[in-house]
């Protein structure tokens, strides 16, 4: 039996620190890393009855040994591979990229003579 892993986002977020999310075998995950060694781990980060995520034992956590080990060697991946891959965004219409530049608040997507080619660069900048 195969565990599937996705991993949605991926931050740095300190030095050797890193934060991400995404769903093993379709529950969704949260992870950070702790520093052991000198070298950083990742561990899985879960809800309590509370609602306040933070590690838990693996008797009282909704992923078995094997997703918990098959999620972290899967962010180590990621992290040593530079991060997740870039989006192709020339994939996207020209209209899907002119509502992404209005959500991330850049100007001039909109002007006459603008090409897709332009909305790209905007995009990747």
């Amino acid at each position: 039996m195969s565990i599937e892993i996705k991993v949605t986002s991926f931050a740095e977020v300190g030095d050797n620190l890193f934060t991400a999310a995404g769903t093993c075998d379709g529950e969704a995950f949260t992870a950070r890393t702790i520093v052991y060694r000198n070298e950083p781990i990742f561990k899985v980060q879960e809800a309590n009855d509370e609602g306040e995520f933070g590690l838990r034992r693996l008797d009282e956590s909704s992923f078995s040994r094997g997703q918990r080990i098959a999620i972290a060697r899967r962010l180590k991946q990621v992290r040593l591979d530079g991060g997740l891959p870039a989006e192709d965004l020339s994939d996207l219409s020209v209209k899907e990229l002119r509502a992404r530049a209005k959500e991330a608040g850049l100007s001039g997507y909109h002007a006459k003579g603008v090409r897709k080619a332009d909305l790209v660069a905007m995009l990747a900048a």
